[in-house]
């Protein structure tokens, strides 16, 4: 397998064996998803047949890792106590949930301070996070991503990550989610090669690179530093294939899985595309 290996999240409304079909048939060397409604409470349960199914079709085509998206409405910084909790209770069943699947990594966006401090909401993320790795008996990674930092969200600069992890006792089962458009709209240039060693230094300089453990490849159709979460085709926004092309020839990136989050309307295409970059000398 050619490295980076190319993944795509993909939905699981058809059931986690028409999941996995269809990541055979989209040729695709990783698989990121939901296991639960991904903007409501709902949370279904699966047949051992269809564990077995999914696992079986992702095991005979050699797709890997799979990867686990917690839901957006989940908020591990939350001011208020119930939603609070209700962020803990999540993210600590859908670790359990990830042993179903065999999930390597559970990628959680830390969420937003809103009516706290960013002081406080660093704190409870790292509270909450102390709480679920206590009792987390299974081998996936909890991966906290990198944010674009749009109003109170926490995460934008690798500094504010850095405070979380460094109040996280159980540092074997946390890492960091590289999310490309979310990083470049928070301000870090990937689309040179002086740019990138520029952020691979201030990743040393913090939470260090090897806590790195995916990317999601999104392009970003907003400017460098924009603060805004808007993803484009890869491409078709402001890192553009020039800035792929650095990324995934980069000798540390390179050796990350490369997982698609655009509309799946167009996702062949944007397969496509990194891997041609890939092919790229």
């Amino acid at each position: 397998m050619k490295n980076p290996r190319i993944g795509a999240h993909l939905p699981i409304g058809k059931g986690l064996q028409f999941t996995a079909g269809e990541a055979v048939s989209m040729g695709l060397e990783a698989v990121q998803m939901f296991i639960r409604n991904p903007r409501g409470r709902g949370a279904r349960q699966y047949s051992e047949q269809e564990l077995s199914a999914f696992k079986q079709i992702l095991q005979e085509n050699d797709i890997g890792p799979v990867v686990v998206h917690i839901p957006y409405i989940c908020n591990p910084a939350a001011a208020r106590d119930d939603l609070y909790e209700y962020a803990y209770e999540v993210v600590a069943e859908d670790l359990k949930r990830c042993r179903l699947i065999n999930a390597g990594f559970l990628v959680l966006h830390p969420g937003s301070y809103t009516t706290s401090s960013l002081e406080q909401g660093i704190e409870r993320i790292a509270a909450l996070l102390n709480r679920v790795l206590k009792q987390h008996e299974g081998e996936t990674c909890l991966l906290l991503e990198t944010m674009a930092g749009q109003g109170t969200e926490i995460g934008k600069t690798f500094e504010e990550l850095n405070l979380i992890l460094q109040q996280v006792n159980n540092k074997d089962k946390i890492g960091i989610c590289f999310d490309t458009c979310h990083t470049y709209a928070a301000g870090y240039n990937c689309t040179t090669d002086e740019g990138l060693n520029e952020v691979l230094t201030k990743m040393d300089k913090t939470f260090g690179r090897d806590l790195v453990k995916i990317v999601h490849a999104n392009d970003s159709s907003k400017e460098l530093g924009s603060h805004r979460d808007r993803h484009a085709h890869i491409g078709q926004g402001f890192i553009n294939l020039s800035g792929f092309e650095i990324l995934m020839h980069n000798n540390f990136f390179r050796d990350l899985p490369f997982i698609l989050e655009t509309p799946l309307e167009a996702m062949p295409e944007d397969i496509e595309a990194l891997k041609n970059i890939r092919e790229q000398s």
